[in-house]
């Protein structure tokens, strides 16, 4: 049942990137903001029904995620999506499979075996395949956000799946991962609103992104609760291949050939789900 999920997150997350990359023009603090306009509301339809460990020590540390590193990380995504193309950026996420396995198996019992050090190489190797001929790149600052964006994700990948098996409300959980996004961001975004222009083609693109973000989101969330978080995540990264075609074929990101595009996205996915086997 998770691997169902997994692949519906993939599919969602995927197309989150693409109208991410589609939004230029919009700052990057409205986008955010606008993201995750549905977390006051979706808070106000759980609240009633889930009753949250606020005695919980460890509960309040979780909370620095939702509430200061998630809306960070997310801006700081968005900002360089803007300004790198999404073929380029989105397969560094593939290590942020590696990162969610490490945080896992150091700090949660989940084991690594051959198959994980396998996968490591072959994402490593799809990296630099990607990335060869192409490394003054990284003198900009976008591929240094995502990079930081990426291993942040897996380590919060972790700690969710480890909170979910303390507190298993996924609704719950992912009402808090959106209303902290769009709480911290929303001063931000209201300061930059004077500097946007509006038009038909940027609400789609917005509307877009909301279905895509609370679709990924939410199942993701319910793939944990189904199966390992490195196994769930590894699945989902299957965004990277799907993310590197549609934006090669539908916003025109053609610095590279498709054959080598492909080939080194697939050694990434490939590299991801033999994650799953470790």
């Amino acid at each position: 049942m998770w691997f169902l999920f997994a692949v519906l997150a993939a599919i969602c997350y995927s197309l989150l990137w693409i109208f991410a990359r589609m939004s230029r023009g919009i700052p990057s603090t409205v986008v955010t903001a606008a993201e995750y306009i549905t977390g006051p509301f979706l808070l106000l339809a759980v609240i009633r029904t889930v009753d949250y460990p606020w005695h919980e020590l460890w509960w309040w540390g979780y909370l620095a995620f939702p509430f200061l590193f998630v809306p960070f990380f997310v801006w700081a995504s968005t900002y360089a999506v803007h300004r790198a193309e999404v073929t380029y950026l989105k397969p560094l996420f593939g290590l942020s499979s590696i990162m969610t396995l490490l945080i896992s198996s150091l700090f949660f019992g989940e084991k690594v075996g051959i198959e994980g050090i396998a996968g490591i190489l072959l994402i490593v190797f799809g990296l630099f395949a990607l990335y060869q001929g192409r490394l003054g790149e990284w003198k900009k600052i976008s591929p240094w956000i995502m990079l930081a964006a990426a291993l942040f994700y897996g380590a919060n990948a972790a700690v969710i799946a480890a909170v979910l098996h303390r507190f298993p409300h996924v609704l719950g959980i992912a009402a808090m991962i959106f209303m902290g996004s769009f709480v911290m961001n929303l001063p931000m975004a209201i300061r930059d609103l004077p500097h946007m222009r509006w038009s038909r083609y940027y609400v789609l693109v917005l509307l877009g992104m909301i279905v895509a973000n609370i679709g990924q989101d939410i199942f993701t969330l319910v793939g944990f609760t189904y199966g390992p978080s490195s196994y769930v995540i590894a699945v989902k990264r299957m965004s990277v291949l799907l993310t590197a075609v549609i934006g090669y074929v539908f916003l025109h990101e053609r610095d590279q050939s498709l054959p080598r595009l492909m080939a080194s996205s697939g050694m990434v996915v490939a590299g991801v789900l033999l994650l799953t086997l470790s």
